[in-house]
């Protein structure tokens, strides 16, 4: 455990080094998120209580494409280089590699993304306070989409068109997280409820894919590099 914790925090400075430099992932998934919400409150209509009713579906919408693109190819850059190989080799195991890149899409995508929300809140015409709670409840319901996200883009790792097959993939598994997301989201704008029972269960599902997510992905790795 004292030498993969390292080894992670190795892995992790190393990208977001290259995030940073070559102005993607950060940039990409707070883009994509912003134009999203822009765009559907614009399908919508200028009407206030229209946008406010659907502003918890475009919340959650447009979080979950948004890490679902920039985790896309999180992986295809140590693939082709040969990386992901040799530190396979070098290594007992890659968990200490996969938790880097969970780390790496919570920093630069799930955290901008949490803070450009209340903003797209507000556009959508909900209030400050309760756009504040609704954060919480993103928050609760982030880890859930980071791991689907991780999970697909090491399932599609090595194949031609990855990134559209990883967001086909991550269909089933974001679509819990959707539909109790987006109800515990209505019960908190309609009730003023934070902690309903709809937010225990995003919860759950956090945690859930937090004990799924990673042997699956490792041994997906694994099968790419064969």
């Amino acid at each position: 455990m004292s030498a993969a914790k390292p080894f992670t925090q190795a892995v992790l400075a190393r990208d977001i080094k290259i995030a940073f430099r070559s102005g993607g992932g950060w940039f990409y998934a707070l883009f994509f998120f912003a134009v999203f919400a822009a765009l559907a409150a614009i399908a919508i209509g200028p009407e206030l209580s229209a946008l406010a009713a659907a502003a918890p579906a475009v919340l959650w919408l447009a979080a979950a494409f948004a890490i679902q693109f920039s985790a896309a190819d999180i992986f295809e850059g140590d693939l082709r280089d040969g990386t992901l190989r040799a530190l396979s080799a070098e290594q007992a195991s890659l968990f200490p590699y996969w938790l880097a890149k969970v780390i790496l899409l919570a920093a630069v995508s799930a955290a901008p993304i949490a803070l450009a929300a209340p903003f797209v809140l507000s556009m959508l015409g909900v209030g400050v306070d309760v756009s504040l709670n609704a954060i919480i409840l993103l928050a609760i319901g982030l880890p859930a989409l980071i791991l689907v996200a991780v999970l697909t883009a090491a399932l599609a790792s090595g194949l031609r068109a990855g990134g559209l097959l990883a967001t086909i993939i991550a269909a089933p598994f974001a679509a819990p997280v959707l539909v109790f997301g987006v109800s515990a989201t209505n019960i908190l704008f309609a009730n003023g409820v934070l902690w309903s029972p709809e937010t225990l269960i995003l919860m759950a599902l956090s945690l859930f894919m937090a004990a799924l997510t990673p042997g699956f992905a490792i041994a997906a790795l694994q099968l790419s590099l064969e």
